[in-house]
């Protein structure tokens, strides 16, 4: 990504998040979900309809795929399916494996929101990615929590508890 208004946010997050390391900013007409890869070089791959995303949303997805990268959940998503291949016949690796999923997305919410993005602002946000996206198409991937509607209510419901504690 070339965009001056995405370089800028990037670097403004960067430093607002305390990063030591550069972060690459990728786009792609492939993909339809924003995600992140990579430990020594990461990566943050967004889909090619971000040129057409209001502000806010540009700032909460790029500080969500950030909040992955800063808490280095490639790394963890990697020892989660190795894992799972060791230990692919007992059902309780799987089950812990979604769970580690589930939370790795709560997780990154909680960064966003304790950054200052307003819960229900930051809900809508995600509704309507998720609302674009073919969710019987994602189904399958584990990988993307945020797709599944089982997973995206809860994950909407967490976002929007104000009781909920955001500390770190």
């Amino acid at each position: 990504v070339r965009e001056s208004s995405w370089i800028g946010l990037l670097t403004r997050l960067l430093a607002c998040l305390r990063f030591r390391r550069s972060v690459a900013l990728l786009q792609t007409s492939h993909r339809r979900m924003p995600m992140t890869w990579g430990l020594l070089l990461p990566k943050v791959l967004l889909p090619a309809e971000t040129a057409d995303w209001p502000e806010e949303r540009r700032r909460v997805v790029l500080l969500h795929e950030l909040a992955h990268v800063k808490r280095r959940d490639y790394l963890t998503n990697l020892l989660t399916r190795i894992a799972c291949a060791v230990y692919w016949f007992n059902t309780l690796i799987w089950l812990a494996a979604r769970y580690v999923v589930s939370e790795r997305e709560h997780a990154c919410d909680e960064i966003v929101l304790g950054l200052g993005a307003r819960p229900a602002n930051y809900a809508e946000q995600v509704l309507q990615i998720a609302s674009g996206l073919q969710t019987e198409r994602f189904a399958t991937f584990s990988g993307i929590a945020m797709a599944r509607p089982s997973k995206l209510e809860g994950r909407l419901l967490a976002i929007l508890d104000v009781r909920r504690d955001r500390r770190a």
